[in-house]
């Protein structure tokens, strides 16, 4: 377990015992556990603690992270949200509760990209997309349509819908599609990071996806628990 900021002990014990109780509905699997638990210093958020797990478990990850007020109700609502996802480790859609937006946090300043995420788009379908955002708990997860070979994003809409953005493309996918999946029809913006910044600061939406102007691929803009934000790019073709 790794911790960041003051963790009492209790708070570890007691995140440990909900983790254990999710565990024993594995009993078949042995997966590796990776845990975090941070405390803020920064009296202006509107959470104090943070509570991260990562599963694996044959080859899969299950990941999970919750804010709040205090490690016990955090832990308590990560086991939750963990629990909800279990089939999804089997390829199944798992429809969980809605899961609150990145409040809009003030920060000292301007807000700025504090971290850039340089990744490999994985190619596949839309669901298979959803799924891994899912498996991830993630609010919105890029990859390369397997079926145009667009950069292209998938992201919630309310509590059991996604929605397909492709760079170019605004046709639904030709062949069936086993989640309950909208296309966005809108273009998709040609920006710098900073102008995305820009966008998103004038909104009080979780993220971003966007034509990239410094790379011509497609990026996500997320903002973050600490009310900056995070940019994901794929590296070079």
């Amino acid at each position: 377990m790794q911790t960041a900021g003051e963790v009492l002990d209790d708070a570890r014990d007691f995140v440990r015992s909900q983790i254990g109780a999710l565990l024993r509905r594995l009993p078949d699997q042995r997966p590796v556990v990776r845990i975090k638990l941070t405390r803020s210093a920064r009296s202006a958020l509107p959470w104090s603690v943070l509570v991260q797990a990562n599963l694996e478990t044959r080859g899969q990850l299950l990941r999970g992270q919750v804010a709040g007020a205090f490690f016990h109700e955090a832990a308590q609502l990560l086991r939750r949200s963990l629990a909800q996802r279990l089939p999804t480790l089997a390829g199944r859609p798992a429809w969980r509760d809605a899961r609150p937006s990145v409040p809009v946090v003030g920060v000292s300043g301007r807000r700025e990209i504090v971290r850039r995420k340089y990744c490999t788009p994985a190619r596949c379908m839309p669901e298979q997309a959803a799924l891994t955002m899912d498996l991830m708990d993630y609010d919105i997860h890029l990859f390369v349509d397997a079926e145009t070979g667009e950069d292209s994003a998938v992201y919630r809409i309310g509590p059991t819908g996604y929605r397909l953005a492709r760079l170019v493309s605004t046709a639904p996918p030709s062949g069936p599609v086993s989640v309950p999946l909208t296309v966005n029809v809108h273009e998709v913006p040609l920006l710098t990071p900073e102008e995305a910044v820009g966008r998103l600061d004038a909104t009080e939406l979780p993220f971003r996806f966007f034509r990239n102007a410094d790379t011509d691929r497609g990026s996500v803009l997320y903002r973050r628990y600490d009310g900056h934000y995070g940019l994901v790019t794929p590296t070079a073709r």
